[in-house]
């Protein structure tokens, strides 16, 4: 009997702990890098029972938070955020471009940035990127 609890928690612990770990590898498991000389970088999650509006206004949040981020636009109506990214500090700025839109009963968010040629994104780019995808839940 004892055995048998055991395995039933063994197994409920796979579950909890795999969903979560896939929720949490959603936004890289996503992540492309594609292109030459200007490399287009982009990723997406959903994001279940978040609105778009709440989304974007926790997404806008992250970005005046972000010291790289400048030049901050937001339009609420079509959940698109977009920002001037100067993360090297050298003057030559990406475009970023963020979308919640509505998906199901929750919202996608989309991440969109073209590196400038000649540039390569530093070793923890990616996780960065879903770090601020994934504020789309606050917090």
């Amino acid at each position: 009997m004892q055995r048998d609890s055991m395995i039933k928690y063994g197994i409920a612990a796979l579950l909890v702990f795999g969903a979560t770990a896939a929720q949490a590898q959603n936004c890289s498991s996503n992540f492309t890098i594609s292109g030459g000389l200007a490399p287009a970088i982009s990723t997406w999650q959903a994001f279940p029972g978040l609105s778009p509006s709440t989304a974007i206004d926790n997404l806008t949040r992250t970005a005046h938070l972000n010291s790289y981020w400048v030049s901050i636009k937001v339009n609420r109506r079509l959940g698109l955020l977009t920002a001037l990214n100067d993360g090297a500090r050298n003057g030559r700025v990406q475009e970023v471009k963020m979308v919640a839109r509505k998906r199901g009963n929750g919202t996608r968010v989309d991440y969109t940035m073209i590196l400038n040629p000649g540039q390569i994104p530093g070793p923890d780019f990616r996780s960065d990127v879903c770090r601020i995808v994934r504020s789309a839940v606050g917090g």
